[in-house]
């Protein structure tokens, strides 16, 4: 849980107006925390899609999403850009794990 606060604090001091829109937060939690990996996809999804501008945040949102997605192809293409927006050395390194298993 304070994990995931700190990540919320990050995205919204990060990326200031990027995220507004109704259901933010919960998009959020469900993207980073939850269980159903339909719905994880569809909250990643709606985050990436409201972004107003790419940065690690969202390259780890895209990372998430490729984790619990069943489309090799689309998986191969969000690593691909979580790699690429990553800043952390540890979301790098999942990110060529999701390569490697989907590319």
């Amino acid at each position: 849980m304070r994990v995931s606060k700190l990540l919320l604090a990050l995205a919204l001091t990060g990326s200031t107006g990027a995220f507004a829109y109704d259901g933010f937060q919960a998009d959020f939690a469900v993207c980073t925390q939850g269980n159903n990996k339909g719905e994880v996809v569809a909250a990643c999804t709606r985050l990436i899609d409201n972004a107003a501008a790419e940065n690690a945040t969202i390259g780890m949102f895209y990372g998430l999403r490729a984790a619990n997605n069943d489309d090799p192809a689309q998986n191969c293409r969000d690593a691909r850009k979580s790699l690429e927006l990553a800043e952390d050395d540890a979301i790098k390194g999942l990110s060529q794990q999701l390569i490697a298993a989907n590319c």
